[in-house]
């Protein structure tokens, strides 16, 4: 289920941001120790598949989330993420019932990049909350700050484990995101990401080829120094035994109050 959690990263984010005449800026994580950030995040999973037709998605999760920086370094920046309430709905055939992910509490480390560093459980209700929230936290995002300068129009890649939400044991596929500074108007920077999706899948014994690909896009606020908002897209094609699937997961991640 490390489905489109791999990267809700995790703690909040500020931005060390000046403006030098050339027009490039050094994005980096430099968020003020105590800030207090809430979340909304939301997934979808829809799958058009002709031997078991759905009427709707089949599985869905909501989940409301407090972020607290405890320490920030030029190396590592220390966070608390308390899951405040969640709310899954899993219509995958034979799947068990998902676990209640609230009151989950991790301390999570990112580079001043974004990078994932670590995650640890502080209290969850269950070791499958544990395992579930931790996907929840680490890999829902998909934030990554460039390494050098950047400007309006400029481009940078990464390579990024992506979650594919299509139920049983967590899987990924490595992928090389192009993400793009689109804008930086009233305070706010936009940044797109896209990137080809190419893995193989074990489906419960069977072998499956996933072929599609990833869009998104996130909005940072330069003043407050922390993430605003990040949609994404993921589109893949899931051939199995010579039929394909096309499945859509869709999350959102919103700042509701700080």
């Amino acid at each position: 289920m490390k489905s489109v959690l791999r990267g809700v990263g995790t703690a909040t984010i500020a931005f060390a941001f000046a403006l030098p005449v050339s027009g490039q800026t050094l994005l980096r994580l430099d968020p003020p120790e105590g800030q207090v950030s809430r979340y909304v995040f939301s997934m979808e999973v829809t799958a058009e598949n002709p031997m078991m037709p759905a009427s709707g998605p089949m599985m869905t999760l909501r989940a409301h989330q407090t972020r607290t920086i405890l320490t920030a370094t030029d190396e590592v920046i220390r966070g608390r993420t308390a899951i405040d309430s969640a709310a899954m709905t899993n219509a995958i055939p034979g799947a068990g019932p998902l676990p209640d992910l609230s009151g989950s509490v991790f301390t999570v480390e990112i580079s001043p990049r974004g990078q994932h560093v670590s995650t640890v459980a502080e209290e969850t209700p269950s070791s499958e909350a544990e395992q579930v929230g931790q996907d929840l936290v680490e890999g829902a995002e998909f934030f990554s700050l460039p390494e050098a300068e950047v400007g309006t129009g400029d481009s940078w890649t990464e390579t990024v484990p992506v979650p594919l939400s299509l139920g049983g044991p967590a899987q990924t596929a490595d992928v090389g995101l192009t993400y793009t500074l689109d804008s930086m108007e009233d305070g706010r920077a936009t940044i797109t990401f896209t990137g080809p999706v190419e893995s193989s899948l074990d489906m419960g014994g069977m072998s499956a080829n996933v072929t599609g690909d990833l869009t998104g896009s996130m909005v940072v606020d330069l003043a407050e120094g922390r993430y605003v908002r990040q949609e994404s897209r993921l589109n893949v094609d899931v051939v199995m035994a010579g039929m394909a699937i096309p499945t859509e997961t869709t999350t959102t991640l919103e700042l509701v109050t700080g």
